[in-house]
């Protein structure tokens, strides 16, 4: 076998992408021309991005009204609020143009009048001191806003131990995970993580210990006063400080007598709402947010200070405890708002490219997901590339939707092709191929976990029904609902796949998290053990999913009894799940709180189903939907897909709604939902970048290569080379044929087929390693096909064809395009000059198959 040249002329993309580029290993390289796909004319196209246009200047006689500051507005303008508030954080801003805003809440000078009944902090936080009626004036640069206060007393001062005692301690630290919080406390005093159950803080803090920390007749002297003051010995030093409104709150709850709920209260929260709206920021800069809380009798109470704040990427945005959020740069960020068990978003963004001279108005939307998509590019004033070229759009939509590369001529022929809708009738063509309902059937045994570690034999009869499901088109509603209901034997040949959905795993606590997680895109383990720490979900809401679950059996005429060595799904009346916490049998509650009331010998999982399927479900679709995004571009519209948060919103939500309402309107047809996507201008853009859209890898302003699937590398090296690959007792077929992952084959390990052991990634995009680098630089993976004597370069050497033809039916079978005027020139010198064409051919061919264009989808 004749060493492989590593020195490759620069006109082929980085070899294996791993190495000799500069880069770390495992991270690709910068876009060489022929990977980022820019064909030529692309920088003179209509849609490209024109250069900057130069400044105007201001006329004279407008000059005066340009600079003419716009009158401060603060919010509320008038408010009521009762003396045993917490407070209201008042906002002061000043319009600009274009419906953005600049925050000057932080800037203006604070006034009462008259003081004492309310004092305001310098950030424009009001804290009410005792009824009365003032007035707050905020003044900035000769400007001034006034705002008129009216606070209430309520006499005996109500106290709710939930309400106004468990989110200082949140606030504080107390009750986190690496303090009182931990599963096993600290130094005896144990406190739920993050407050979720009020009820047990309270004892922990009232009664557990004799009573301790509290005292009845000197409530200054309070164990939980002076430990939190640091005035007695505690490990976790200073938390509240003397005289601090949190201080004063605490004393004031002491001394009623420490009650858990006194005087009539609010009721239970019922949601938060932050302020200000989503308007834009003019620029990088602060923005105060203010967050209400509802109660159920209708009271709107400010948290700003009591509420949890984070921001989902901390290089573009920061925020304080206070709840003064910055944009760092000319980005957009969320900030997630958690408050008890509510949890809301609020979104910074600013112009990314204010002065950008693109020409929004030329985009031609093909459909509603092109009209969201450049709706919000252009309101963030970032261009979307242009088109991708023909060559490179036909290879990444075959991929997407068969696995497989198109063939020589069928890139010969789609290239000639001049129907303006052939990119269509291109998908439509490739969703009626056999290989869809293999490529995809691989992509749903992956979100099932269909193998026979977990489903035995059944996992045959399982894969079966999929492709049935696939080949007829059934709804996904449909499929679902025979996944969640199905009884009987998961081996029967007719109806035992979907059985097989209720095998594996037993027990009903881990049913209900990856229905959820598949489903739903949910993600609910954290509420086993304690309430979602960032998101709504309850421990009730946990139990209540896990209780729909409770009544399955597995085995024969008996619970947990064998049948002629077959197990039997069927339903078992006296199934139950306990709750955690409380120790009793959980009922069937949908996420959100709902109870579902059954008769005892009713399954619980229709019930279930008919709520998860319906049109109205607010999880369902979205989840779907999302799901079938990130399989065709690499990452979801919430990423990761199965994580559709409270805490992780989509990077374009009007358009994840849309793209659910039309999949609600089609009635859950998945073939024409991945048919909607493929068609939309949005797929089909360049990988690309132009100006303005260069560190976009969020808003699909253009395509992100992504390395190919370990079923799609494994194919294409087969393809290109017409030498096949061995799986073990199945012999030679395609890898897209290859569901059970337990089948051997060291290309599918290596470019990270999911094991099914565990919960798959959603999308199988495997990150490059040093393990893919050795087995095709120093392994015969590659180099055994090129140099085989019944591969596909022995027979082309036989043929003697000239060198240019060889090197364009090199580039052909691998990269799936013609070889530029340059490669073409520089590959047939070199095989002209060769003293052993063959040995030329074969580096030629080992290098296009090593390269970063053959390795990923662009």
């Amino acid at each position: 076998m004749t060493p492989r040249r590593l020195v490759v002329p620069a006109l082929l993309a980085c070899p294996l992408w791993l190495t000799g580029c500069g880069g770390r290993v495992g991270t690709p390289p910068p876009a060489s021309p022929a990977v980022a796909d820019r064909p030529a004319g692309t920088e003179s196209s209509a849609r490209s991005a024109p250069k900057e246009a130069a400044a105007k200047s201001v006329p004279a006689a407008t000059a005066g009204a340009a600079t003419a500051r716009p009158p401060l507005a603060i919010t509320p303008e008038q408010i009521t609020i009762t003396a045993d508030d917490p407070g209201m954080q008042l906002l002061v801003g000043e319009p600009i143009a274009g419906g953005a805003a600049r925050d000057l809440s932080g800037r203006v000078a604070w006034k009462v009048d008259p003081p004492g009944a309310a004092e305001i902090e310098p950030g424009g936080y009001l804290r009410p001191l005792k009824a009365g009626s003032v007035t707050v004036v905020a003044e900035h640069e000769g400007r001034s806003a006034t705002c008129r206060v009216s606070i209430e007393a309520r006499e005996p001062r109500p106290w709710s131990f939930a309400e106004d005692i468990v989110p200082v301690l949140t606030r504080a630290g107390c009750n986190a995970g690496g303090c009182h919080g931990r599963a096993d406390g600290q130094n005896g005093f144990h406190l739920s993580f993050l407050g979720y159950d009020p009820e047990g803080d309270f004892r922990a803090i009232v009664r557990d210990g004799a009573g301790r920390r509290v005292s009845a007749f000197r409530p200054e002297e309070s164990l939980l006063l002076t430990r939190a003051t640091g005035r007695s010995r505690h490990g976790g030093g200073l938390r509240v400080a003397e005289g601090s409104p949190e201080y004063r709150l605490l004393l004031g709850w002491l001394r009623a007598g420490a009650p858990m709920e006194q005087g009539k209260t609010h009721g239970p929260l019922e949601g938060l709402t932050v302020e200000p709206g989503p308007a834009p920021l003019d620029g990088p800069g602060p923005r105060q947010l203010r967050v209400m809380a509802r109660y159920a009798d209708g009271h709107a109470r400010d948290v700003t200070r009591l509420a949890a704040y984070k921001v989902t990427d901390d290089s573009a945005a920061g925020v304080t405890s206070n709840g003064l959020a910055s944009l760092l740069r000319r980005d957009e960020a969320d900030v997630i708002v958690r408050y008890q068990s509510a949890v809301a978003v609020t979104r910074l963004s600013t112009a990314i490219n204010p002065d950008i001279a693109f020409d929004f108005a030329s985009l031609r939307p093909r459909n509603f997901i092109d009209e969201e998509l450049f709706r919000r590019l252009a309101a963030l004033r970032v261009p979307p590339s242009p088109p991708a070229a023909d060559a490179a759009f036909l290879r990444r939509a075959s991929l997407d939707l068969t696995g497989e590369q198109p063939t020589p001529q069928q890139v010969r022929e789609f290239l000639a092709d001049k129907d303006p809708e052939k990119r269509a009738k291109l998908v439509d063509r490739l969703l009626a191929r056999p290989e869809f309902v293999l490529f995809w059937r691989i992509k749903l045994g992956d979100l099932l976990q269909i193998s026979q570690a977990r489903q035995g034999n059944g996992s045959y009869r399982y894969l079966e029904w999929i492709d049935r499901c696939l080949s007829e088109n059934m709804p996904w509603d449909a499929m679902v609902t025979q996944l969640l209901t199905a009884l009987g034997d998961p081996n029967e040949r007719e109806k035992g796949g979907p059985v097989n959905y209720a095998v594996d795993p037993p027990d009903p606590t881990s049913q209900a998290e990856l229905t959820a997680q598949r489903f739903l895109g949910l993600r609910m383990r954290c509420a086993q053990c304690h309430d979602h720490p960032f998101d709504v979900w309850t421990q009730d809401d946990y139990y209540g999913l896990a209780a729909f679950f409770a009544r399955v059996g597995r085995g024969g005429t008996q619970p947990g009894a064998m049948m002629d060595g077959r197990m039997l799904v069927s339903l078992n009346p006296i199934g139950e799940v306990r709750h955690l916490r409380t120790g009793q049998p959980a009922a069937p509650r949908l996420p959100g709180g709902k109870r579902v009331d059954l008769a005892n010998d009713a399954d619980p999982r229709r019930e279930l189903a008919r709520w998860m399927t319906a049109a109205d479900n607010p999880f369902f679709a979205k989840a779907a939907v999302n799901w079938a995004w990130a399989q065709m571009f690499g990452k979801g519209l919430v990423d990761p897909p199965d994580d559709m948060s409270r805490s992780n919103p989509a990077v374009h939500p009007e358009l994840l709604d849309a793209l659910a309402k039309h999949f609600v309107a089609g009635k859950f047809n998945l073939r024409d939902l991945v048919r909607t996507i493929a068609v939309s201008e949005a797929y089909g853009l360049s990988a690309a970048t132009i100006h303005g859209n260069e560190r976009d890898s969020r808003l699909f302003s253009h395509h992100v290569p992504r390395p190919l699937t370990a079923h799609q590398m494994a194919d294409a090296l087969a393809q290109a080379t017409d030498v096949p690959n061995a799986y073990g007792q199945l012999g030679t077929r395609l890898a897209i044929r290859v569901s059970e992952p337990s089948t051997p084959s060291a290309v599918l390990d290596a470019f990270g087929r999911c094991t099914r052991a565990t919960p798959c990634a959603p999308v199988q995009t495997p990150p490059l390693s040093l393990r893919q680098a050795l087995l095709l630089i120093g392994g015969d993976t590659i180099d055994s096909k090129v140099s085989s004597l019944n591969g596909y370069l022995a027979s082309a050497m036989k043929l003697e064809l000239e060198p240019e033809e060889l090197v364009e039916s090199l580039y052909l079978r691998t990269v799936c395009r013609f070889p530029t005027a340059e490669e073409s020139s520089r590959w047939s010198a070199e095989l002209k000059q060769a003293t052993n064409r063959g040995e030329v051919a074969e580096d030629l061919f080992w290098s296009l198959l090593s390269s970063r264009e053959f390795a990923f989808n662009h």
